[in-house]
């Protein structure tokens, strides 16, 4: 026996309340054994199977490397359909604490789950065989919708395939939920996505809504066609059997079928299942003269992944203030710091963004803003509305997202004395909840602070080799910007800027991290600021590379 198999049992042995009743010994790959745990509040001990994995104490992947199964235990909570327990304990690399910290878990889970029978606050979903069809994985991602399903209701849904890409070492095809309709093809209801992902071709899928969860002691999902055999109505059945007398031409393909039930009151988890035109699992059978649909015996099912994209799960890991993520947000100037702003205002959870920018971008363009290389040379507000897209299926651009930009500049500054052209600006931009000027632009700043406009107006300029970034808030936006720059209180070496081959403006020197760090120090104050309801003020943030980096905000 070797020097760890005996260590394991002598620790084992040494835990309070914890017997060995088989002991551990090396398998070919594993070392396994058997022991009981009590607990105050069972009348008898509960015994476990025990398989250790070659990585223990390590974690392999975030998961436990050592498993307590029994399979007498599967009605109760938190347990997987092969009898092992789950738990997760902390981390150390001492073989004897490890074994203390998971034999405790398993002692929490006996308290908590099988004596207590505890339910858990947040919804655990149904456990979903990860297998492949024909050699491809399946995902789809569906949105709420604003309709209220009816039990055995059924239909048809429009999907669009958006991505074929790789799951581990096997192909994977995702694709996103489109539209509801009804068994006549009439349309039900929307999913809601971006204008790009509405716009994709469409393939056509079946659903039904059962309402309750096909599960087994509500944990794992049905594995057999036969356990839907009391859930799935007549004309639900007829119905499939109608679909697949219509699609045989396409005998060999594959169909999804989502199924709908609640995990709610209120919310509804659609399911996949993957059919094979052909092969659906029903046959006809003729009972008193009369022909029914019914369900094949001993045929599997093909299981999908789906995903709950709703907005509040898409953002759930964490999202900017409601001030900001509920607003209507113009940006003048989507070069580095404006790119920067678009697409962390995007990944934080806004959706509707409007943008003014003449320019089109460049190959040099791309090292430090927002851009692809691969879409060549085109106007920067296609490139990052596309961009944006691409990110969040909730981002939708204003008016297009393409303001104006050239006959914006025209005509606010020529017609800055003409108070009707003036006031036609002011009610425009009034449209907009926030806007941020990340133009650089002087003329323009002067020119916005002579408005009188409602909106939340904020302006983020850059200093040289990135070394500050000014944000202006007030409405002394101008004086205070012209003063930081212009009044020596910030050097901006002019002597070294990056002077590009050809006839070109000079622009300052800073790569992306250094854009990015100023860019997002700036967006946590102003989010900080309007999460705590506190007036925003200006301020500057400043950096210092002497003996490391630093960085602070001084706020005016």
């Amino acid at each position: 026996m070797s020097q760890r198999v005996n260590e394991i049992n002598t620790i084992v042995e040494s835990i309070p309340d914890v017997k060995i009743v088989k002991p551990f010994v090396q398998s070919k790959i594993d070392i396994e054994g058997c022991i009981t745990v009590f607990v105050e509040g069972l009348e008898q001990p509960l015994e476990f199977n025990v398989t250790i994995h070659p990585q223990y104490p390590f974690k392999s992947h975030e998961t436990e490397t050592i498993k307590f199964s029994d399979g007498d235990l599967i009605e109760h909570k938190h347990i997987m359909q092969n009898g092992a327990i789950c738990i997760h304990t902390a981390h150390t690399p001492v073989l004897s604490q490890k074994l203390i910290y998971d034999i405790e878990s398993v002692k929490a889970w006996i308290k908590k789950y099988y004596i207590n029978k505890d339910s858990d606050t947040h919804y655990e979903h149904l456990i979903i065989p990860q297998k492949a069809f024909n050699e491809n994985h399946f995902a789809y991602f569906f949105n709420e919708v604003d309709y209220t399903f009816h039990k055995n209701q059924f239909g048809f849904v429009d999907y669009s395939i958006m991505n074929n890409g790789v799951f581990h070492k096997e192909n994977i095809q995702s694709s996103i939920f489109q539209s509801f309709l009804n068994k006549d093809r009439k349309k039900i209801v929307d999913v809601d996505w971006n204008f790009q992902l509405k716009n994709l071709p469409q393939s056509i899928g079946l659903f039904i809504f059962v309402k309750d969860a096909p599960s087994k002691n509500q944990r794992w999902v049905f594995d057999e066609w036969k356990d839907f055999e009391a859930t799935l109505p007549q004309d639900f059945l007829k119905f499939l059997h109608n679909v697949e007398e219509r699609l045989v031409k396409e005998e060999g393909k594959s169909l999804p079928l989502f199924v709908g039930y609640n995990i709610s009151e209120t919310e509804i988890h659609w399911q996949a299942i993957i059919l094979e035109i052909g092969d659906f699992p029903i046959y006809g059978e003729k009972i008193n003269k009369q022909w029914f649909t019914k369900i094949k015996e001993d045929k599997s099912i093909d299981w999908a992944m789906t995903r709950n994209c709703s907005y509040k799960y898409f953002f759930g890991r964490g999202k900017l203030s409601d001030r900001i993520t509920e607003s209507k947000i113009l940006i003048i100037g989507i070069g580095a710091v404006g790119g920067i702003v678009a697409k962390t205002l995007v990944r934080c959870g806004c959706r509707k963004l409007g943008f003014i920018e003449y320019d089109v971008k460049e190959p040099e363009n791309v090292c430090r803003s927002e851009y692809s290389f691969f879409t060549g040379i085109t106007n920067k507000t296609n490139d990052l509305i596309n961009e944006l897209c691409l990110v969040s299926p909730f981002f939708e651009p204003v008016d297009g997202g393409y303001d104006y930009s050239e006959a914006f500049d025209f005509f606010i500054k020529s017609h800055l004395a003409n108070s009707s052209i003036k006031a036609e600006m002011e009610k425009h931009l009034d449209n907009y909840d926030i806007i941020i000027d990340c133009s650089a632009d002087n003329d323009l700043l002067y020119v916005l602070s002579q408005l009188n406009i409602n909106s939340t107006l904020l302006n983020l300029s850059i200093s040289n080799h990135a070394k500050h970034l000014v944000c202006a808030t007030e409405h002394n936006r101008y004086d205070f910007i012209t003063s930081q720059f212009g009044g020596n209180i910030l050097k901006f070496d002019v002597d070294d800027l990056h002077n590009p081959t050809g006839c070109w403006s000079p622009t300052f020197k800073a790569s992306y991290n250094d854009i990015n760090v100023l860019v997002q120090t700036a967006i946590k104050q102003i989010n900080l600021k309007l999460e705590q309801e506190k007036t925003l003020r200006n301020f500057v943030i400043e950096t210092d590379d002497t003996g490391g980096f630093n960085i602070k905000i001084k706020e005016f």
